[in-house]
């Protein structure tokens, strides 16, 4: 099942394998096929191309900026003359053989390197580095089995800067933030070619918290989940931790699975929830908001719900909650022939979420979101130069005709994995974002998402088109009749910031996307006046 708190289908980082001292438990994060699933395509590299040595890299970062990238390469990266590395960065094939390099294991040569695949780019937020996070498979000599391994790499402008850090960290002891069995290679290296930092997860040096919630959350949470299972002298058999989504130096989303067998029928029983890895309190006011929902009578029955939480640990900054219900709403969208009415039901759960009386505390001005759309925006003329004069004349749009609304409550980030679906019972997930601000925040987002394809590459367009329109004429069906005229104005925005997040998560083809979602946008605006 793909985490609900996920964006893309579920990306498996393990280790060698974690045995929990205590109990004996074969544990966590087993790397073998049982738990690896498959991931969305993207470019991949498998193998070292010939004739490159890391001699050819170094010279190749040092390269002239307008020798980066050639005008007639469809795929190229944009150019940034502070970070001309970026052209190995962004290679997976370069990159693939950077880490069989630099990458030190931590018993011998027993781990093989065999694919490396670009997961997430952060670039161009801050001058002062780049944030690039991948996926390597990994293979061990010795058993054959294999695992997916999360790895950042933090790109710095200058000479020095990654060198000072990796002292300042290795002068702390990095392996001992590491949980047992979830260390297969060193926590942090050097690529010196590139000015490039190494973290390998779970290591985090701006999230401390991380190995701690992999190897004390679970057994903080046994107690909570046991009594769940009914009556028994039940025993925990056995634990594993999954990750399911991690941004660097922002949080993780982890999968806890516990098997417990019960003494006294030898009835063995398997329980799943999630654990969310927060770097700061926003954790503790998500788990307060969630609590005061989660109390509601059982009677009251509202065209939508939010996922159940369990517990919230303060010490690990980590939030316990329940599997939503049912399938998240883009694996329905491809799987069901005719999702109309699916699409049509989460739009009511939209509207009838928008128009609640909850105990929002947070506030989002118009200024606030204007200097989001201004954000993405920037990033998106330096993704797609050939765009520059179209985003630029959207933005002028949006930013003259959106006015401050009357607020109300929204999810703020209301995408097709976020929304579960379970019969007639729509379920929201990743509730971090929630504020008081323009609802139609999220319709707007909703449809951009459907009518970019985003996450549903094998939709054909007309399809996910057609979808859009029917969540946009379902909701406004029961929205204020006056909060119309600003829809328009709030998708476009939207789908510039689809069009930067297909960019970050480099899913294949993301030039040619982005082109795409810009026209997208240009075409709501120009719709909205005729």
């Amino acid at each position: 099942m793909q985490s609900p708190e996920s964006n893309e289908p579920r990306e498996s980082w393990a280790g060698p394998g974690l045995t929990d001292p205590e109990d004996s438990i074969p544990a966590v994060s087993t790397p073998d096929t049982s738990v690896v699933m498959p991931r969305r395509p993207r470019t991949r590299a498998r193998s070292v191309p010939v004739g490159h040595r890391s001699s050819d890299l170094a010279a190749a970062a040092n390269r002239p900026e307008n020798e980066l990238r050639t005008p007639a390469d469809p795929e190229g990266f944009p150019c940034d003359s502070d970070f001309p590395q970026l052209m190995i960065a962004t290679n997976p094939a370069l990159m693939l053989q950077m880490f069989r390099s630099y990458l030190k294991p931590i018993s011998g040569d027993d781990y093989d390197i065999q694919d490396c695949e670009p997961y997430r780019f952060r670039c161009r937020q801050s001058k002062d580095r780049c944030v690039m996070q991948y996926t390597l498979r990994i293979v061990d000599k010795r058993t054959g089995r294999w695992w997916d391994q999360a790895v950042t790499g933090l790109l710095y402008p200058e000479n020095g800067k990654a060198e000072r850090l990796l002292r300042e960290m290795l002068a702390l002891h990095p392996r001992r933030s590491v949980p047992n069995g979830w260390l297969a290679f060193e926590p942090v290296g050097l690529i010196p070619e590139l000015h490039m930092l190494i973290e390998i997860f779970p290591y985090d040096r701006r999230l401390p918290n991380l190995g701690s919630a992999i190897g004390d959350a679970p057994r903080e949470l046994d107690p909570i989940l046991l009594p769940r299972l009914g009556p028994g002298r039940w025993r925990v058999e056995r634990r594993s931790v999954e990750p399911a989504r991690y941004r660097t130096e922002r949080g993780a989303a982890l999968i806890y699975t516990m098997r417990a067998r019960d003494a006294l029928s030898s009835r063995s029983e398997t329980l799943r929830c999630y654990l969310k890895v927060y770097r700061d309190e926003h954790g503790a006011e998500t788990w307060q908001f969630l609590r005061s929902l989660s109390r509601r009578p059982e009677e009251d029955r509202r065209p939508y719900s939010v996922v159940r939480p369990i517990a919230y640990f303060d010490e690990l900054r980590t939030l316990a909650i329940e599997e939503a219900p049912g399938q998240p709403l883009n694996e329905i969208l491809l799987q069901d022939e005719d999702p109309v009415e699916t699409v049509r039901l989460v739009a009511r759960a939209v509207v009838a979420f928008n128009t609640d009386d909850l105990p929002v505390t947070r506030h989002e001005s118009l200024a606030v979101r204007m200097g989001q759309f201004r954000h993405a925006s920037r990033l998106a003329q330096w993704v797609y130069p050939p765009g520059r004069d179209a985003i630029q004349g959207i933005l002028a749009t949006v930013d003259e005709g959106l006015t401050e609304s009357t607020e109300a409550p929204i999810h703020g980030d209301m995408k097709p994995d976020h929304v579960f679906v379970s019969g007639d019972r729509v379920t929201f997930i990743d509730m971090d974002s929630i504020v008081l601000g323009d609802p139609l925040r999220d319709p707007a987002y909703l449809v951009a998402h459907l009518a970019s394809r985003a996450g549903l590459d094998s939709m054909p367009e007309a399809q996910a088109r057609g979808l859009a329109d029917a969540v946009a004429e379902e909701y406004f069906r029961f929205a204020p009749a006056s909060w119309r005229k600003r829809f328009a104005l709030q998708c476009a925005g939207a789908f510039i910031e689809v069009a930067v997040a297909i960019f970050r998560r480099q899913e294949r083809g993301w030039q040619g996307r982005v082109a795409r979602i810009i026209d997208l946008a240009q075409e709501t605006l120009q719709a909205s006046v005729q």
